[in-house]
């Protein structure tokens, strides 16, 4: 992990931000954050339609932060954008296993979330989602990425299990594959 800029002790902010996508808004954003002497520890971006959206977890000692925090707005309304920003603690967790699940098939309504209540019963954490519906020898068809955290071991046998046999009910097939983290 790349360290802060600052040796005073690290903060952490999650940013939200979405409208019109337009060339140059990445750089925009990012340009603010190396000025104010932010470090950017994880981002995502797309486009859903016509909007861009991205979310980035940064850190920095509390006068970085607070520069972003009062610079920000003013960016945003300039670039007609919406903003959303919170400070958080990092997370913890990453003791724990974890594993990219697919799932493949035919996209119907509330099948992601019949996947995440399954999860959820099972006290699965879900670290990350990313789903999307195509169109797939004309049918209607989805495809969801989702990263799960076990904090138990054993418990992998009956989430698997389980998991082929909603996926059995809902016609699609799913895949797990063990992530490593590097140290």
């Amino acid at each position: 992990m790349t360290q802060p800029f600052s040796n005073t002790p690290t903060q952490h902010l999650v940013l939200t931000v979405i409208g019109k996508d337009r060339t140059g808004l990445v750089s925009q954003l990012t340009g603010l954050v190396t000025q104010c002497k932010c470090n950017i520890l994880d981002s995502k971006m797309a486009i859903f339609g016509s909007e861009f959206t991205m979310i980035m977890l940064l850190a920095g000692d509390n006068t970085s932060l607070t520069k972003l925090e009062v610079q920000l707005p003013p960016l945003a309304m300039s670039l007609n954008l919406l903003t959303m920003m919170k400070r958080t603690a990092t997370h913890k967790g990453l003791e724990r296993a974890q594993y990219q699940v697919v799932f493949d098939g035919p996209d119907s309504s509330g099948t992601i979330r019949q996947i995440t209540s399954f999860f959820a019963e099972h006290k699965v954490g879900i670290s990350s989602l990313k789903s999307k519906a195509t169109q797939k020898d004309g049918k209607d068809w989805q495809v969801a990425e989702i990263r799960i955290d076990l904090a138990d071991k054993l418990l992998l046998d009956t989430v698997i299990s389980g998991c082929e046999a909603l996926c059995k009910n809902l016609a699609m097939t799913c895949s797990f594959n063990p992530i490593t983290i590097e140290q």
